[in-house]
């Protein structure tokens, strides 16, 4: 090998370790600053957690509003850019071609004179003038100014200021809104898909206890001790069982699909699923009151925390505050304006600064609007109009969140009431389906009722599931009727 092949080759493989140390750094950096995702270990309520924060930093429409709420924040700085002095620069140059003129006659008036001059100085020392032809447009003209303008008293200006600033307030909470809504509907999902899961593992442990079924009714007809009738029960039930099953993984499917649309992520991303327990159930409500700070769901605690907590209500109260900035800004239309305008530049047929082209023109600029066939006082009225329609709603909305977290806290207790009744249920239907076992192996009854008691322990097994994630579910709706997210916003605002 040459020298020359030797040095290609030791350079393209100094190149190829430097990108794969430069590659190693930047994935140990990307690793570092990757969020922590639980594992399948965790608790229930940390998976759901760090679900719920994913939903929050990817979801498409808290996007939408983070916009919205930068949108009005630039619409706030523009309203107090008017408090500040506002410095032009303007520049014409003309060039002028006919126009109308002043005639004046310096000939007609001064010839005479100058021609008895002439007579009596015995000469023509004084020569005749023509008649002047003066033009109104310059044939070449230049005008280049600074204008200063400042406001001193305008009534408006302040008035459009909160007016804004109550619409960024608003658009904050709206998006705070969102955020809590977005929260319930990935808890309600992901409580959803797991009871799908759950429902789809029972059913598959159902299917082979029918496929078992089938095997020991075809073991018992073989030997003559059962007819063939019995047989084809046992098939029947198998084949029932296996078509619910096929809409319970359809319907996992879709769930996790919804999950995943939630937090804008792939519909296939696989989701933890931690195991649940009745006492899971207990440790999302004791953990619920914790974050209130309370330690109890009590109606009145729950009420006053709702109606301090939810966005809804403070979006509302932003609308009361622009329709009162709006008031006031109806009222400023009655209300005289002042305000100090300065302008220095150069002026003339050229570009110049000598004294006879520069100049500076000061003026007080004061405008009241005296009559203008009442449209002012419509525009008023209207704006008491949006002001009085605003605290109606802020009200209602008020009435409608106390009904909502009575409702939802009626339903997290007859949840929380119902988890050991279906417990007991299963425990019952397990015990009956034991023994139901042991008389079909024996012959000592038939197909029907030992069908019948293993539907029994499914449907008993099914309510354990649909109670145990319907208590979540309601727990989930009892948090969103609070508004207890609020605090936990991230910055979106430039």
């Amino acid at each position: 090998m040459s020298n020359t092949s030797t040095r290609d080759y030791a350079r393209g493989l100094a190149q190829l370790v430097a990108l794969a140390l430069t590659f190693a750094v930047l994935l140990a950096t990307a690793s570092a600053h990757a969020e922590p995702s639980p594992g399948a270990d965790a608790p229930l309520v940390a998976v759901v957690e760090a679900l719920v924060q994913d939903a929050r930093r990817a979801n498409l429409e808290l996007d939408i509003a983070s916009a919205n709420a930068a949108e009005r924040l630039a619409a706030l700085d523009s309203a107090r850019a008017r408090y500040l002095p506002a410095l032009a620069l303007d520049a014409r140059y003309s060039a002028a071609d006919g126009g109308r003129t002043i005639d004046f006659p310096v000939g007609d008036l001064l010839n005479p004179v100058y021609a008895t001059l002439n007579q009596l100085a015995g000469g023509s020392r004084f020569a005749s003038v023509s008649n002047q032809s003066i033009h109104l447009l310059r044939p070449r003209e230049q005008d280049t100014h600074l204008t200063l303008t400042q406001p001193l008293y305008d009534a408006r200006i302040g008035a459009a200021r909160d007016a804004s600033a109550a619409g960024l307030a608003g658009a904050e909470a709206a998006r705070e809104a969102l955020a809590g809504r977005i929260d319930r509907d990935m808890r309600g999902a992901y409580y959803r898909w797991l009871q799908a899961g759950e429902r789809r593992g029972i059913l598959e442990a159902t299917l082979e206890l029918a496929r078992a079924n089938l095997r020991v009714n075809q073991s018992l007809y073989a030997n003559g001790k059962i007819t063939p009738d019995l047989v084809y029960r046992a098939e029947a039930d198998l084949l029932e069982v296996e078509q619910t099953l096929l809409g319970a993984r359809n319907v996992e499917r879709l769930a996790q699909s919804y999950v995943n649309l939630i937090r804008n992520a792939p519909f296939d991303r696989p989701l933890p699923r931690p195991p649940v327990a009745d006492a899971d159930v207990t440790a999302a409500r004791d953990s619920l009151a914790q974050r209130l700070g309370t330690g109890t769901l009590a109606l009145p605690v729950l009420s006053a925390a709702a109606v301090g907590r939810r966005a809804e209500l403070a979006q509302l109260d932003a609308a009361g505050a622009a329709a009162t900035a709006g008031e006031r800004l109806a009222r400023a239309a009655f209300k005289p304006q002042l305000a100090l305008a300065v302008d220095a530049g150069s002026q003339g047929e050229r570009y110049g600064f000598g004294s006879d082209d520069r100049y500076v023109l000061a003026s007080l600029v004061l405008r009241f609007n005296l009559f203008n066939g009442g449209a002012d006082a419509a525009g008023l009225a209207a704006a008491r109009a949006v002001g009085r329609a605003a605290r109606s709603q802020r009200a209602l909305a008020e009435q409608r969140i106390l009904l909502e977290v009575e409702q939802a806290l009626d339903g997290v207790e007859v949840a929380m009431a119902s988890i050991d009744t279906a417990a007991r249920r299963v425990d019952a239907a397990h015990g009956a389906f034991r023994i139901a076992e042991r008389k079909r192996d024996l012959g000592q009854i038939n197909q029907a009722e030992f069908i019948d008691a293993r539907r029994v322990l499914t449907e008993a097994e099914l309510n354990r599931n649909l109670t145990r994630y319907g208590a979540l579910d309601t727990l989930a709706q009892l948090e969103y009727a609070l508004g207890t997210r609020r605090a936990t916003t991230p910055e979106f605002l430039p």
